[in-house]
């Protein structure tokens, strides 16, 4: 029997990081670029607008995700992968290539 861990193992650090609601999300629609809040709101159905601002703000804190005020009228903000945010990038493709192969039955149990 393996002894157990006194700290979260990697793994649980790790999804304790990206694994928290929609925070995968947000990554992966940042993946290709600087994106404007209400335009990620869009892109992200299902997450009210202050959940997305809260996750936002989240990973900006762990530098994660950058925020750019933008000098229009009216002002706006958009956000973008920082270089740490960008090496899970690879996780959530491989995640993404994966959940494809799951059988029907296991996806209709996560709703």
């Amino acid at each position: 029997m393996a002894e157990a861990c006194l700290e979260p193992c990697s793994v649980e650090r790790g999804m304790r990081i990206i694994g928290g609601k929609w925070t995968g999300s947000i990554l992966w629609h940042l993946k290709d670029g600087p994106v404007r809040f209400n335009d990620l709101s869009r892109m992200i159905t299902g997450a009210s607008k202050k959940m997305i601002t809260e996750r936002l703000r989240q990973l900006e804190a762990q530098g994660l995700v950058k925020r750019h005020v933008l000098q229009t009228s009216p002002v706006s903000v958009e956000y973008s992968v920082t270089e740490l945010g960008r090496s899970a990038l690879g996780i959530l493709d491989d995640l993404s290539k994966w959940s494809e192969t799951l059988p029907a039955a296991v996806v209709s149990d996560v709703g």
